[in-house]
């Protein structure tokens, strides 16, 4: 039986893949790229590990397995790129996701009467990066401080009240352009999140890292 860590590994392969692929181009493509431009704007959706947390399951009521482990999300931003400085350019955005998965109880679990669990984690994420590359495509680590949101509800019910929590994001990425105003684009991103302590309105939430593997578009 394929473990959780073997079925994550073979979904990133072919992420893992593109993005060599597309550092590999940033050298590659025309004789003369020029400089990136100087903004870009990128549409994006993948997998986010939303994860199964014993802490966060429990200040709920709840056990881990009930909450789901990963969903779809979408990873909207926008980046400008105000200086260069010898093989570095540098630049200055930030980016919105949004992922709202859920889990039913299956035929294994213990309950399974049980309520469907709702997940939604949102994130704002300022950011600085470090490009390597030309207009034609780049290569990048960009990292900041922002903040987000993880609720856990039962399904059909009403979101409750969460407040958010600094969040620490870093990764990596590229962009390959494939037509003049038009790239595609890869994102590796992780979100350290702080931890809230509980009040009389709202549950405690742990310290947690979770990830996100996106693809899509950058307009230039």
């Amino acid at each position: 039986m394929r473990t959780r860590h073997s079925r994550i590994q073979a979904f990133l392969r072919p992420y893992w893949v593109a993005l060599l692929l597309l550092v590999g181009a940033t050298n590659s493509f025309a004789q003369d790229p020029g400089p990136i431009d100087r903004f870009v704007i990128d549409i994006r959706g993948g997998f986010v590990n939303t994860g199964q947390d014993s802490k966060l399951a429990a200040a709920r009521g709840l056990g881990p397995g009930q909450l789901p482990a990963s969903g779809l999300g979408i990873d909207i931003g926008g980046h400008i790129y105000p200086f260069r400085w010898q093989s570095i350019t540098f630049g200055l955005g930030a980016s919105a996701l949004l992922t709202s998965p859920s889990r039913s109880p299956g035929p294994k679990d213990p309950d399974q009467n049980g309520p469907t669990i709702n997940t939604r984690f949102t994130a704002l994420s300022p950011q600085l990066s470090f490009n390597f590359g030309h207009g034609n495509g780049w290569s990048y680590l960009s990292g900041g401080l922002g903040t987000s949101r993880m609720s856990v509800f039962v399904g059909g019910g009403k979101e409750p009240e969460q407040r958010g929590a600094r969040t620490l994001n870093y990764g990596g990425g590229a962009r390959w352009v494939v037509r003049p105003r038009l790239a595609f684009s890869f994102d590796l991103r992780f979100f350290a999140i702080s931890p809230i302590e509980e009040t009389a309105t709202e549950p405690s939430s742990p310290r947690m890292t979770r990830m996100m593997v996106s693809a899509g578009v950058s307009i230039k």
